[in-house]
């Protein structure tokens, strides 16, 4: 990325993905303890949760600094009207270079709406138009079919699936759904 960082703010036709603030804590706390159940069989961090408030005041501002320093990309999705979270999401230089990683994560009441691909879509040009990288990449646990949706819908392709290289929340060996567009494909996206 050579010193390229996406846009703080972001808005799409249903949707504002803007970086985490620390006051945004007691929103993110609502959206992830009204959705304990949903997210802890997919997401790692899920498990550790629920944080106290302070603790999510802290993560928000490690969030925020890693943004400003450049390190990752971690993003609020809110309604338009910045009254409501309904998940996170973000870009994660952590697949090598030229490469980003997009993740994301929905409230409960906010999952089957199209929110996530939604997102993601939004990520994907900027890494790919903005940013100018060549790969992106999506990841997810092969038995998460609604996370696999997205990928799928946004025109990526499936190229690998690598086998027990990861562990499941509760400790068990897992498979990784590896999805990833192309900038050359880019040029002409799936409608």
């Amino acid at each position: 990325m050579a010193g390229e960082r996406p846009p703080a703010h972001l808005v799409t036709a249903r949707l504002v993905l803007r970086a985490w603030q620390p006051e945004d804590a007691p929103w993110m706390r609502e959206a992830i303890d009204e959705s304990l159940a949903h997210l802890r069989p997919w997401m790692p961090w899920a498990v550790h949760e629920p944080l106290a408030l302070e603790a999510t005041i802290a993560l928000l501002e490690r969030f925020r600094d890693d943004f400003a320093a450049g390190r990752d990309f971690h993003y609020g999705i809110f309604t338009r009207d910045e009254r409501e979270v309904l998940g996170g999401t973000g870009l994660h230089p952590r697949i090598g270079p030229d490469a980003i990683e997009i993740g994301y994560w929905l409230r409960e009441t906010a999952t089957r709406r199209g929110y996530a691909t939604e997102a993601a879509e939004a990520l994907t040009r900027v890494a790919l138009e903005d940013l100018g990288l060549s790969r992106v990449e999506i990841r997810c646990d092969p038995r998460n079919s609604a996370s696999a949706a997205v990928p799928r819908r946004l025109g990526f392709q499936h190229v690998t699936t690598l086998e027990a290289n990861a562990l499941t929340p509760a400790g068990e060996p897992r498979d990784t759904m590896v999805w990833e567009r192309k900038a050359a494909e880019d040029a002409d996206p799936p409608r």
